[in-house]
């Protein structure tokens, strides 16, 4: 036993000796490795390529930003070299493909080091560009559509492989589209003749079998009515299998706000060539309370509420009630949207609500009733005809007095392109409009607005954001010259406060009892310094007045600095601004949720 006991202790020992030579050698290989590491990303990123051909520069430059990418990424350890020569022998595949891809098949490459690995250069004979020599189209005979996508590639153009792949794709998009096969797989194949520098291709499309629509079934509806939700894929039974549309139903009832998911299944073909489309879909949650505050200098602090149920009545439409409250201003509205029942249909809002507010330091309540269509006219642009009924009065102590009431049209045409709504960083949102205002009481002109503003958005830098926006406005008189001391102060236009000029009063910029014409301009720089803090600056400026045209040597002007906070859906805004050109002499906070603009 003894013995047995000591040969063990024997080999704990040797292990123990090894574990403790390995500890000590281990920071060692730790230490030695971020320096060989650095060493090996040492490869220079200036022009490393010496072409011995005349090749079109933005394929050399393509070349040139393959290789500056990689080495990039060896610097990030998202790639890995283990030595100069990986490094080499990877760099080196790489522009392998990108000549491939660009129609030279019978390239040289030569490696020409330099100092001992630490620059990487390259001797490249690309070669003569390859050219297509023949093109064959191997479509099934039942395929009876001339496809116009096969005229964009002739003989003798440059077998590049970006041509080839983006006609790929447009064959089998236009095959979805015009025919009813099941399965759409366009494939090619390229044969090289390297001794005549030509290729020869060949398309076609894997054996299918074209098929029609025998049911559209929606699975899982609980609160939205099934036969709603069918009607919102626009599917018939009968009708041609297309892939296209089909991406489209399904796209509809994401596009409903209804279903939070929407999973498609498609049957294989009966021996009617009939298939079978399910959509199982999962509801959302279809009713939403909305709460809010902010603050303001002039109106003081301020909550607004809204409810929401977007199913009132179980086919989509959406009930909005709100709500809103500060020392200025207290509103109550409701506004209920019955959506599409065809494509082709406009979008139907009714609305109502009621404000009691302050006009020219009068304390003026306004009621307004209309509805909306809204119709989509092309992908960014939308038109919105409305028709509203708008009361106006001035409670005293004598009771109601200066009642108004309006016939409004109003009109909009809106282009949308921006990347967010609450918080954009691309793109722009313009607007034109014009609404004719009929006086039913009797007491006011009739009158006219007409009004155009616009808003862009540059990303500057991943953090770094430049927003502008321009919005003009003027009243004219329908028939007669328009008499704005005849017009109810309610009607006129106003400037000053968070919603225009910050730093200045609430409807402070004179003249203070309204305008006819009006300008605002603002531009904003927003930095981002974190995944939830940024700052803004910002300008405003405003031209207010009682005649046909801005006074554009009477600006009135507005600058100061803002926080924000972004939270998962919006940020929090912060804004302290002060009137120009007297910037200091007194300040104003605003506080809200969203972008200024």
């Amino acid at each position: 036993m003894d013995q047995v006991f000591n040969i063990n202790i024997t080999g704990a020992g040797k292990q123990f000796r090894a574990a403790c030579w390995l500890c000590l050698l281990m920071p060692l290989c730790l230490w030695l490795t971020p320096a060989q590491a650095e060493t090996r990303f040492e490869a220079t990123t200036d022009s490393t390529l010496d072409i011995t051909a005349s090749v079109a520069n933005d394929l050399v430059n393509e070349w040139r930003q393959a290789l500056d990418n990689y080495r990039r990424d060896l610097r990030q350890g998202t790639q890995v070299a283990n030595r100069p020569l990986s490094q080499q022998s990877a760099e080196m595949t790489i522009l392998a493909e990108h000549l491939r891809a660009a129609g030279y098949y019978n390239h040289d490459i030569q490696p020409r080091p330099e100092e001992g690995y630490s620059r990487l250069r390259y001797r490249i004979n690309p070669g003569r560009r390859f050219t297509v020599r023949q093109v064959i189209w191997d479509w099934p005979e039942d395929l009876e559509t001339d496809l116009v996508a096969e005229n964009s590639l002739q003989v003798g153009q440059p077998l590049v492989a970006r041509e080839i792949l983006d006609l790929q794709n447009r064959l089998r998009r236009e095959i979805q589209s015009s025919a009813c096969y099941r399965r759409v797989n366009v494939r090619y194949e390229l044969s090289l003749d390297r001794a005549a520098n030509a290729g020869d291709l060949r398309f076609y499309m894997e054996p299918s079998t074209q098929v029609t629509i025998a049911d559209v079934i929606i699975e899982g509806t609980d609160e939205v009515r099934n036969s709603y939700a069918r009607r919102l894929t626009q599917l018939e039974p009968g009708e041609c299998f297309q892939r296209p549309r089909l991406d489209r139903a399904r796209l509809n009832l994401y596009e409903s706000n209804l279903f939070a998911r929407v999973d498609e299944n498609i049957t294989e073909p009966d021996e009617n060539n009939q298939v079978t489309v399910t959509y199982r879909v999962q509801e959302r949650f279809h009713r939403t309370l909305k709460l809010g505050g902010g603050y303001d200098t002039d109106a003081g602090p301020g909550v607004n509420a809204e409810w929401v149920h977007r199913n009132f009545s179980r086919r989509g439409e959406r009930l909005v009630l709100d709500t809103q409250i500060n020392f200025l201003s207290q509103a109550v509205g409701a506004a209920l949207t019955i959506p599409r029942r065809r494509p082709e249909w406009p979008r139907l809002t009714v609305s109502t609500r009621l404000e009691r507010t302050l006009f020219a330091e009068q304390r003026t309540y306004l009621w307004q009733k209309g509805l909306n269509l809204e119709q989509n006219l092309t992908d960014n642009w939308v038109g919105n005809l409305g028709l509203d009924v708008r009361s106006s009065w001035t409670t005293t102590d004598e009771g109601v007095v200066d009642f108004e009431q309006w016939l409004a049209i109003p009109a909009t045409v809106v282009r949308d392109t921006r990347n967010d709504m609450l918080d954009p960083r691309r793109g722009s949102r313009t607007l034109v409009g014009f609404t004719p205002n009929f006086s039913l009481a009797g007491g006011q002109p009739h009158y006219g607005q007409v009004r155009a503003s616009w808003r862009g958005y540059w990303a500057q830098t991943s953090s770094m954001t430049l927003a502008a926006t321009t919005e003009g406005s003027t009243l004219m008189g329908l028939g007669d010259e328009l008499d704005l001391d005849q017009l109810s102060v309610t009607e006129r236009l106003y400037a000053g406060g968070g919603g225009s000029v910050r730093g200045w009063p609430f409807q402070g910029i004179d003249p203070t009892d309204g305008g006819r014409t009006r300008v605002l301009q603002s531009v904003e720089q927003r930095i981002r310094w974190s995944e939830r803090w940024g700052t803004v600056g910002f300008v405003d400026v405003a031209w207010l007045s009682r005649s046909r045209m801005p006074d554009w040597d009477d600006p009135s002007a507005g600058a100061g600095i803002g926080l924000r906070y972004f939270t998962d859906f919006a940020p929090l805004r912060v804004d302290v601004g002060s009137p120009l050109p007297d910037w200091g002499s007194e300040w104003r906070f605003y506080f809200s949720i969203g972008q200024a603009f």
